[in-house]
């Protein structure tokens, strides 16, 4: 308990506290919601992934990113970085690279942002957008207050991220930078330097209670907190699950199982007053028709860490 207690601390001086400085529980950890807000005419802007420099958020949506203050008040938005559609591709058969389509869940060391920015396929009537898609998984930086690009992007091998680049995650600690490719066919965390340099890979040692052949797939962001990477699974419980740096081992932090169709998005790690630590992206109602009362949205939802 007593980063818990240094983490409030630096809440009422102002400090903004950095998810990689603070240790996870030592015995059982239990997440409680603690609060969340609702995006009904901002919805689209932030419906992908999240972060923070402890200063207000950082969203993006499949074609941008968006900063607002803590108040949730959009001050800045930016789209892809203009240098990835610099040298586009036509041939005669009909494939074609154009550019990326889709901004995924980023983070932020340094000032930087970190925006995994991917090239799916995209059918516009009977044009097929890069075709063969996720040929050219590319993280670009911006500026994190100004959200500016900053002319320089890193394009990573289609060897490990075959599949595309939906989110990365940064260990402040260890300044490295995490991914996975969507399928993840062989449950492993790849692990970069900061200028998006492979340095090794992390097999994945899922815990038994998961099931026979699981694989951590379906990722669509995580973040650090300690030793650990917490990574958001689009499954059916819409499943949190924590990732051991160290040994690869993973366990199930928790289960949003929300009562409506809906779809679980990017999340972000950030001390906050309320007591929350982690927060989560969810698109609801992704599936028609309407159940119940709650409109299509997002929910941006709060969660605080108890240990045992």
């Amino acid at each position: 308990m007593r980063w818990l207690f240094a983490a409030a601390l630096a809440l009422s001086a102002g400090v903004p506290v950095r998810a990689a400085t603070v240790a996870s529980c030592a015995g059982a950890e239990h997440w409680v919601r603690v609060g969340v807000n609702n995006f009904k005419p901002m919805a689209l802007i932030r419906s992908q992934g999240v972060t923070s420099d402890g200063k207000g958020w950082i969203f993006s949506w499949q074609g941008g990113i968006s900063r607002t203050n803590d108040h949730f008040q959009t001050l800045l938005y930016n789209t892809f970085a203009p240098k990835l559609f610099g040298h586009p591709e036509i041939s005669a058969d009909g494939t074609n690279h154009i550019g990326p389509t889709h901004i995924g869940d980023g983070d932020e060391y340094g000032g930087l942002f970190y925006a995994p920015e991917e090239d799916g396929n995209q059918s516009l009537g009977p044009i097929s957008i890069d075709d063969p898609e996720y040929q050219h998984p590319t993280v670009a930086l911006y500026n994190a207050k100004t959200l500016r690009f900053t002319g320089v992007s890193y394009e990573l091998p289609t060897s490990i991220n075959g599949d595309g680049v939906p989110w990365v995650g940064i260990n402040h600690d260890t300044r490295e930078v995490y991914d996975t490719e969507w399928g993840n066919p062989h449950n492993r965390i790849n692990v970069f330097d900061l200028q998006m340099r492979f340095k090794r890979f992390i097999d994945l040692q899922p815990d038994p209670s998961l099931g026979a052949g699981f694989r951590l797939n379906r990722i669509q962001g995580a973040e650090v907190i300690g030793g650990a990477l917490y990574a958001a699974r689009d499954d059916a419980d819409k499943t949190i699950y924590k990732v051991d740096l160290a040994t690869g081992a993973v366990t199930k932090a928790f289960a949003i199982s929300p009562p409506f169709p809906s779809e679980l998005e990017g999340l972000a790690v950030r001390a906050t007053p309320d007591g929350a630590l982690l927060h989560v992206l969810l698109v609801v109602h992704q599936v028609l028709p309407i159940i119940g009362e709650q409109p299509v949205g997002v929910q941006f939802l709060h969660y605080a860490l108890r240990c045992s």
